[in-house]
């Protein structure tokens, strides 16, 4: 068959291209052949099987004849023969061998049929031969070369070259008249469809008589298109009448022998024909028409035919001609009749795969083609940016039509509703919604763009949702993003006259609207594909993004911090509102925004303004943790509304720091706020900035830990634990604060006679104290006496640090280390501090039988006995020095008599002995 195709190669080729047409016509022709015969003629193997079904009829006939002879009767016995013995009831056939199967291991029917009884053994076959043979094996395509006369081959083939030669320099000189041409190459079309037509009644042959009858119809299409666009012989409407009779018989004969190649070769002929022609027309009517018309053969064929290279071949030809056409001769002036004809092949591939759905003609399965289903809308967007690329919304336009072309096909089959065409479906609508998205920003700008998509992302998102399809869930999300990057992209351009009532307000509220409403959408899905959180997060996003942006933009900077800090307790508000609504416990998550918006908004309220309660914010922040303790309230009544085991564990783990996070930001916020005013009113004076900031530490300390234990709120909830993780910071701010102002502060500045231990600084070291002994009550035993031995330490530093208030207040000595260890009168009332110190030790201790305590109270006076023999002799004589002395020798002795040594512990009384 290949020698064939390469001689009506060699014939076209050197015809329409010339010299170079010959070689390269051969080749196409005899691959195109050889191609075919692969595909379409049966193989040597097919013949075998079909000889062998054969064999197998004819075996079965023989058997039944011979089981219809084993079934009759031997003749009867002749009278007087009893003495013989009785015949078989049936003849007995003789044991003859079974013939061997000629294919593979015999068929269980034909076990039985015995036909010689001298039938020879099949001999097997020697190892040493099957190797011989599988030696000498050659390629099947050299074995059908080789077969018949080779050299009669090519010998044929030479001549033919030589005769097309001939016949080129005939046609080139003029030896032969145009119409004696194209008679001959007419009837040569006629005769290979004739010749192929008989040819493909033979099953041998069917495959090179349908490629005859394909190239047949090819040369009658291009001698038609000769006759219409190189030699003027025919007008338009006789070509096109021609055209279609030939594309009618194709099909017919085609359908007729079942042969899609065979149409896919005559189509393909028939649409290279302009090609192969090369003819020019001012106008591309007759050319689009022509197209319209074979377009118009492949989809009738298809209506009955599920021919699926047919419809491709259609498709691609016409797409890849035409747009060959237009890059080299489409003008502006040839618009019109380009539009409609691209319009028309569009809506016509696009439409058919629908029409046979809903109509369940028998070309159905052809069309459910990715090549034709993505390729019709992706070969649209192509041909309309070259047609209309250059016109103000003319993509938008195309895109918008195409959207709702394709919206129509998709709504007439999900009304029809039929499982079988949910593919089909999905891909109208899916191919719909690009097209509204790819229309959108290229007729409006960065706000309506990014508007229209929100809108349609929430919208293809509720879609999936309500039809249980995951991948429409996520189109749907990814457009909301495509619509948060376009307002991105356009923001700076975006008018803001007005503050909040302008474009990018209005496109934020939009995205955030989309989010919520799409976090709302997949809350009511059992295990959606994409989680309720990543929209709903991605409208807070922009419902926060926006907002400050605006704020920064048109709030005065005195205004922001509060405004905002509003913002942030509005949108609190908003969430558990939703939550309430919709039954959605996990958005009281959300909460644990407004702790976030208070501790931003104090710490822009200091830096600007130096304190917090600056201006508005005296309103805003009290309103702030009032709304945020009533939440507290609100939230700790579980049962109200109830949430999923995993929100759950989110909200108590979220507790500790809603309640924490405020609670630590009041003890700094009140006393840094007071600081401020304090020190507005008495500069300079560090004093009451102590004082302020160590009541209010101890105060939190103290009260939290009365709170926990009489059971007043917040105090009380066990999960916020107060105690021990809120007041853990608490006390050590507490004692550095103690001991700095022992350190540091005379205790004077109040504007008050200074009064020992009855001072506002001694006092409010008192309440320092008493938090920190309480606090340490709520330590483990081990730990507990370790903690209160350092408060006691802290104490002895308050007691000795008072005796230089004492000499600074009322013996004129400046309240500095050097100077007060050089004053007698310091020596000497530390001295005494010290001693009462050690006798009220000893005597506790005594009273209570501990006698590690007495001895650490004697190691005291010691210590005061020491400091009497090594600081204070250098006031020896003195009458400060002797009354310290004989202060100490009184109290020395009051110990003596007061405060005993206590006995050891009881010893165990001994047994008697007998």
């Amino acid at each position: 068959m290949w020698f064939v195709g390469a001689l009506l190669g060699l014939v076209l080729g050197g015809l329409v291209l010339g010299d170079s047409g010959f070689l390269v016509g051969a080749l196409a022709g005899g691959f195109a052949a050889h191609f075919l015969k692969t595909r379409l003629v049966p193989t040597q193997q097919d013949e075998l099987e079909s000889r062998v079904a054969v064999l197998e009829e004819d075996l079965r006939r023989l058997r039944h004849e011979v089981e219809r002879l084993r079934g009759g009767g031997a003749p009867a016995a002749k009278e007087g023969s009893a003495a013989e013995p009785e015949p078989p009831p049936a003849a007995s056939a003789p044991e003859w061998e079974p013939v061997q199967a000629l294919a593979a291991p015999p068929e269980p029917a034909l076990d039985a049929v015995a036909i010689s009884p001298s039938a020879p053994q099949p001999q097997p076959v020697r190892q040493e031969d099957e190797d011989r043979g599988r030696a000498i094996e050659v390629p099947g395509w050299l074995s059908r070369l080789s077969v018949g006369n080779p050299l009669a081959k090519i010998g044929v083939v030479l001549l033919f070259f030589g005769v097309a030669s001939g016949l080129k320099l005939a046609i080139e000189h003029g030896f032969f008249p145009l119409w004696l041409r194209l008679a001959l190459v007419g009837v040569a079309g006629m005769s290979l469809i004739a010749f192929g037509f008989r040819k493909a009644r033979e099953a041998a042959h069917r495959g090179f008589g349908l490629a005859l009858q394909g190239g047949g119809f090819a040369v009658l299409y291009l001698t038609g298109y000769f006759m219409l666009a190189r030699y003027g012989m025919l007008s338009e409407g006789p070509a096109f009448v021609l055209f279609a009779v030939l594309g009618v018989a194709c099909v017919l004969l085609a359908a007729r022998q079942d042969g899609p190649a065979l149409a896919v070769l005559g189509i393909s002929g028939a649409f290279l024909a302009p090609v192969l022609a090369g003819g020019r027309s001012e106008t591309p009517l007759p050319l689009f028409s022509y197209f319209a018309l074979l377009n118009v053969f492949v989809l009738g064929v298809n209506w009955f035919k599920a021919w699926r290279s047919l419809n491709i071949a259609g498709f691609v030809l016409t797409l890849v001609i035409g747009m060959a056409w237009g890059v080299d001769h489409y003008r502006h002036s040839h618009y019109l009749v380009t539009q409609a004809f691209v319009v028309l092949f569009l809506a016509a591939y696009s439409a058919m795969p629908v029409a046979t759905a809903l109509l369940r003609v028998p070309g159905l399965a052809a069309w459910h083609e990715g090549i034709l289903l993505f390729g019709v809308p992706l070969a649209g967007c192509g041909l309309q940016m070259a047609l209309v690329g250059d016109l103000e919304y003319g993509l938008a336009w195309s895109a918008f039509v195409g959207a709702l072309w394709y919206f129509m096909l998709g709504g007439l089959l999900l009304r029809r509703g039929e499982p079988a065409n949910g593919l089909l479906e999905q891909a109208c609508l899916g191919i719909a919604g690009v097209l509204l998205t790819l229309a959108v920003p290229l007729a409006f700008g960065a706000r309506l763009t990014s508007a229209l998509w929100a809108l349609e992302g929430s919208a293809v998102l509720w879609l999936g949702v309500r039809r249980g399809r995951p991948l429409v869930q996520v189109a749907g999300l990814g457009v909301q993003i495509l619509a948060g990057a376009a307002l991105l992209f356009g923001w700076d351009a975006l008018v803001r006259r007005l503050p909040v009532a302008n474009d990018a307000i209005l496109g934020v509220l939009l995205l955030a609207a989309a989010g919520f409403f799409s976090a709302r959408v997949l809350r009511g899905v059992a295990q959606p594909f994409v989680v309720a959180w990543v929209p709903l997060a991605w409208g807070l996003f922009w419902w926060f993004g926006g907002a400050v942006d605006e704020i920064q933009r048109f709030a005065p900077a005195d205004l922001q911090a509060p405004i905002g800090l509003g913002f942030v307790t509005l949108t609190v508000l908003i969430l558990e509102g939703l939550a309430r609504g919709w039954r959605w416990a996990g958005l009281r998550a959300g909460a644990s925004l407004l702790p976030a918006g208070l501790l931003v908004a104090v710490m822009l309220s200091v830096v600007r303004s130096g304190h917090p309660l600056d201006g508005w914010m005296a309103a805003a922040l009290p309103a702030a943790i009032v709304v945020h303790g009533l939440l507290l309230r609100a939230h700790e009544r579980v049962a109200e509304l109830p949430a999923e085991p995993a929100v759950a564990v989110l909200l108590e783990d979220l507790v500790m720091f809603r309640h924490l996070s405020v609670w630590w930001l009041l003890v700094w916020l009140l006393p840094a706020e007071l600081d401020w005013q304090v020190g507005r009113l008495a500069p300079g004076v560090e004093l009451w900035s102590w004082v302020v900031w160590t009541l209010a530490v101890g105060a939190a300390l103290g009260g939290a830990l009365i709170g926990q234990a009489r059971g007043w709120w917040p105090f009380r909830v066990a999960a916020a634990r107060y105690v021990p993780v809120g007041v853990a910071p608490l006390v050590p701010a507490l004692v550095l604060l103690l001991a700095w102002g022992n350190l540091s502060l005379s205790g004077g500045g109040s504007g008050l006679p200074y009064l020992p231990v009855l001072s506002i600084f001694d006092l409010v070291q008192a309440i320092g104290f008493a938090a920190l002994w309480r606090a340490a009550g709520q330590l483990a035993p081990a730990s507990r006496g370790f903690s209160r031995m350092g408060i006691m330490a802290l104490a002895f530093l308050w007691l000795s640090t008072l005796a230089g208030r004492i000499t600074h207040h009322f013996g004129g000595v400046p309240f500095e280390l050097s100077a007060l260890l050089a004053s007698s009168l310091f020596q000497a009332v530390l001295t005494l501090f010290w001693t009462v110190t050690a006798i009220a030790t000893m005597i506790h201790a005594s009273r209570r039988h501990r006698r590690e305590q007495w001895f650490a109270g004697f190691a005291l006076l010691v210590v005061v006995g020491g400091k009497l023999l090594l600081f204070d002799a250098s006031g020896r004589g003195t009458a400060t020095w002797t009354l310290t002395l004989i202060g100490v020798a009184l109290l020395v002795l009051a110990a003596s008599y007061f405060a005993p040594l206590p006995p050891r512990a009881a010893a165990v009384p001994e047994q008697g002995r007998g």
